[in-house]
């Protein structure tokens, strides 16, 4: 890593984890983890200490979205957003937290600037609300862990595969969705690039102090009538 750090990835695609390992360098290495099963979560954590020889930070970025009206979502629906998006990074926190603790570390949860739109982005509720919880979640693992850093990073929409499945399988429904946004307001004519998030990743990581909230928006494109993409091909 640029930084100079030992990085840990873990998500459920290991052969895509550790090309991105390998591209990383400096002994960066891959765990499988499925953030909706509590043993495989517990069981990666662990992993990452022994390879480590403890753990200075944590990050959470895994996030699920589904585009439908509220009226057309069922149980199984709520369920798995609220899974990945809400009970995931608790139950990540939980295994981490005691290591976290003894090195007086930080913990970045990748939220979402969609908490901040008034109403809420129609098609999207499951996101928003999970999204919303997850920065009180934050604010009460940090009133609960003073010796550990916590933030909450409200990205707006990037330039990632975020939502592509379920976009692409309903997508006259999110050309529809996108312009509806757009004409009110809540796009920025531009999706960023990963990299601009990673920024503030390590800036937080990398500060003396605790960053409690940090929330990161493009500059407005030069087109006022331009479309942001919200999925890479």
């Amino acid at each position: 890593m640029k930084e100079g750090a030992r990085v840990g990835y873990a998500a459920r695609r290991l052969d895509r984890l550790e090309e991105a390992a390998r591209a990383a360098g400096n002994e960066a290495f891959a765990v499988e983890c499925d953030v909706c099963d509590e043993a495989s979560i517990q069981a990666a954590v662990a992993t990452a200490v022994a390879a480590l020889g403890g753990l200075d930070a944590l990050v959470y970025t895994p996030g699920i979205a589904t585009f439908q009206p509220l009226a057309e979502i069922d149980a199984d629906c709520w369920h798995r957003v609220l899974a990945t998006n809400l009970i995931g990074p608790s139950l990540a926190l939980r295994a981490s937290i005691a290591h976290l603790e003894e090195s007086r570390g930080k913990a970045v949860i990748v939220s979402s600037i969609v908490i901040d739109d008034r109403p809420p982005r129609a098609g999207n509720a499951p996101y928003v609300v999970s999204k919303t919880g997850l920065e009180t979640l934050v604010q009460a693992w940090q009133g609960e862990h003073r010796a550990v850093g916590f933030t909450a990073i409200a990205m707006a929409d990037t330039l990632t595969e975020f939502g592509q499945n379920e976009a692409l399988a309903q997508l006259d429904r999110m050309q529809e969705l996108v312009q509806d946004w757009v004409q009110d307001g809540y796009m920025y004519g531009r999706t960023m690039d990963p990299e601009s998030v990673a920024e503030q990743i390590v800036s937080a990581l990398k500060s003396r102090e605790t960053v409690r909230r940090v929330a990161i928006t493009p500059h407005y494109s030069a087109d006022p009538n331009g479309v942001s993409e919200i999925w890479s091909e």
